[in-house]
């Protein structure tokens, strides 16, 4: 690479040559060092500036024929491109066959056993297993030479990249609508790196696993999140954005598990690995693997005793060595992203909840500096701001804050959470004060009050990403305000000692809905709609929920119709969503499950009791309607809302009606068919005529049926 290149961006890694064992493979648009794509396209836009680590290069000449339409995604061909490169990494190593005097196959289980058995003592292969004598032989040798050589060969990898201009565009979206919640790269000095690795390809040269496995993931999170304005730019389809997705994600995860060549643990890798991580928390298909590259991004950040970087023996070697500046505060970001990501998930309905990995006794790491990226260089930060001062790192300190709340609320909870009991009521009062405490001492951009919006408006007129992150994170605080009191909501209603809980859930499950409702305008400062991330889905369920099993609960409170209407619009809305996550779809499908159970036993018991139905009958409400009770009784018990295609959901099926014929389950998507859109909803309206009749147990399978989980990101 050329000289300006990022000192702490080197892994140390040999640089396989060009003439590989192996055949190379193409990922289709990717650049190469004669690709007119690679070089139009590194003029088509204005150069950013120099970053503070690094000089700028003078720009290669490019041809005057250059068009920006050949840049467009071909993420298909990327895909099976993919698929046939882990197929012949991971599925297609073949082992000398036996020859035909040894291969003779005997019938039956028990001689097949043995014939193996017996093979493997006389140093033979079957074609399906390799005993270890031969694994010495010169054929077997060449094949594992030839998979290591394929797995090294980082040139095909980077041929999967997009155009030099594509690439900024893609980091750019990343900067807005992830690094806000994310907060660990320096911007600048990641740019500066986009600029080398094109510029170091344009030269023949091959960038490093790692640098690929950082700049997939940041191409990765930002078409998962594509804006139409992102797809006009690339000249892509959403369908195209969501294939690229998934192999972007795929070439980063296939150059992490490489069992042949490791990442080699850097402050790059620890940035790429955080960042994939972060990326696939909004995939909720690809949970389980964040949390796995979470953990490996812990144990990568320990052996490079970045828990140990703030001791004072460290801030000596420092100062005697020397050190650059941006790598230490990009070490501390990486950091307390992880520990606030560790804590923050102890406080969720997650399967980590109740537990914790960094125990902060164990650890001496200073907070990041409460300043903006342009202003830290490699000799510094001039100064940090105080926390009353907007920065672009402000909500990632608070962040901080939140997280060590978290973390204080698991630890006075002990055992109540591993043993799923009610936590003692004033227990429970002493963390509602804590967060209520925490959520004034906010600085008055972050507060969410209507007088502190109105007087921080040129604030966020000025920084349009605080007004998206002050609203996520309140989403954050209330679902958990809310989940934190949910054991004493349906006490409430009857015992005073318990009503300061059923408020405060129906106050922050109320909250929650509007909060979603503002984050549809903020969002439009900052050029996407935050509102339709899947995580904000979650939270809008849960609060949903809440509010619909509380005015069942009390359907003659004052403005329960308002309250009834507003859950069936919220419901709507969730049925017409296009981003909801797998946990989510499970939870309604649970719900459907549980409206239809007590809707069925209603019935059955009117059925049974063949009596005329009275002031509070099930048929009184015009199901749907979410109005107020009709004088006039029907003459006969109403089927409420359950017919032949809802039954279905008991045994685990969405339910289907008959304009539906010639759709399949496999055929559409059974989550959002046109049966489902109506009949979820149906169910809930129907509940609500129904719902003074219900028993505890009932109540209770309504109430568990909001849990799902909170993942562990700020909201």
């Amino acid at each position: 690479m050329t000289p300006s290149r990022r000192p702490w961006c080197n892994d140390g890694l040999a640089r396989p040559s060009h003439a590989a064992f192996v055949e190379r493979r193409s990922c289709g648009q990717g650049p190469s060092d004669t690709s007119d794509e690679l070089r139009g396209a590194h003029l088509s836009g204005n150069q950013p500036t120099a970053a503070t680590v690094s000089t700028q290069q003078p720009a290669p000449t490019i041809p005057s024929t250059y068009s920006q339409t050949t840049i467009a995604l071909h993420p298909n061909d990327i895909s099976s491109r993919v698929t046939r490169l882990e197929e012949a990494v991971f599925d297609r190593i073949h082992v000398p066959r036996d020859p035909p005097s040894i291969a003779t196959a005997t019938q039956g289980s028990n001689n097949t056993n043995q014939s193996l058995i017996t093979r493997g003592a006389q140093g033979s292969s079957n074609g399906c297993v390799t005993p270890l004598t031969l694994l010495p032989l010169a054929s077997a040798q060449r094949r594992i030479a030839d998979l290591h050589d394929y797995m090294r060969d980082t040139n095909s990898l980077s041929r999967c990249l997009p155009p030099w201009t594509q690439a900024r565009q893609l980091l750019d979206h990343f900067n807005v609508v992830i690094q806000p919640t994310f907060g660990v790269f320096h911007i600048p000095s990641t740019r500066d790196l986009l600029e080398e690795t094109y510029r170091g390809i344009l030269e023949g040269e091959e960038p490093s696993p790692t640098v690929l496995v950082l700049f997939f993931s940041i191409f990765a999170g930002a078409v998962l999140v594509a804006t139409p304005e992102l797809l006009q730019l690339l000249n892509a389809t959403q369908a195209e954005a969501k294939a690229a997705f998934t192999a972007y994600v795929r070439l980063a995860i296939c150059i992490l598990d490489n069992p042949i060549q490791s990442v080699p643990p850097s402050t790059i890798a620890l940035e790429a690995i955080s960042a994939l991580a972060r990326v696939l928390f909004h995939a909720d298909w690809y949970s389980h693997k964040a949390q796995a590259l979470r953990v490996d991004a812990i144990c990568m950040a320990r052996s490079m005793q970045i828990h140990r970087l703030d001791t004072v023996q460290r801030r000596e070697e420092r100062k005697r060595s020397g050190y650059n500046a941006i790598e230490v505060e990009v070490q501390r970001r990486a950091w307390w992203h992880l520990v606030s990501s560790d804590w923050i998930s102890a406080f969720s309905q997650s399967p980590q909840e109740g537990t914790y990995l960094i125990h902060p006794k164990h650890m001496k790491v200073n907070h990041p500096s409460n300043i903006d990226d342009e202003f830290l260089t490699p000799t510094g930060p001039e100064h940090s701001f105080p926390l009353s001062v907007p920065t672009s790192m402000s909500v990632f300190i608070f962040r901080i804050h939140y997280a060590e709340l978290c973390r204080e609320i698991i630890d006075t909870l002990g055992t109540t959470l591993l043993e799923s009991d009610q936590p003692d009521y004033e227990t429970l009062l002493e963390i509602d004060g804590k967060f209520h405490t925490f959520i004034q001492s906010l600085p008055l951009f972050l507060r969410n009050d209507p007088a502190s919006i109105q007087k921080s408006q040129d604030i966020t007129q000025q920084r349009p990403y605080l007004a998206w992150q002050r609203t996520v994170a309140h989403l954050s605080f209330h679902v958990r305000l809310c989940r934190l009191h949910r054991p004493y909501h349906r006490e409430g209603l009857t015992n005073p000692k318990f009503a300061y809980s059923r408020l405060t859930c129906i106050r922050s499950a109320q909250t929650v809905l509007d909060l979603r409702h503002s984050l549809e305008d903020t969002g439009v400062l900052s050029g996407f709609n935050p509102s339709d991330y899947s995580l904000v889905m979650n939270h809008v369920f849960f609060a949903a929920m809440v509010l619909a099993t509380d005015v069942s609960m009390n359907p003659t409170a004052p403005g329960a119709d308002t309250r009834k209407q507003e859950v069936l619009d919220v419901i709507h809305v969730l049925e017409k969503s296009q981003n909801v996550s797998a946990s989510l779809m499970e939870a309604i499908r649970k719900n459907t499950q549980t409206l239809l159970s007590i809707l069925q036993d209603a019935q059955r018991e009117l059925q049974q009791q063949g009596r005329s139905p009275k002031e509070n009958d099930i048929g009184s409400v015009p199901s749907g309607s979410g109005g107020t009770k009709s004088s006039a009784a029907p003459s006969q018990p109403r089927s409420v809302g359950v017919d032949e295609n809802m039954t279905n959901v008991a045994s685990g099926h969405l339910p289907f009606t008959a304009s539906m014929h010639g759709s399949s389950h496999e055929d559409e998507d059974p989550m959002w068919s046109g049966a489902r859109r109506n009949s979820w909803g149906q169910l809930w309206s129907d509940l609500f005529n129904v719902a003074p009749e219900m028993d505890a147990l009932q109540w209770d399978l309504l109430l568990n049926d909001s849990d799902l989980p909170l993942q562990s990101n700020f909201y």
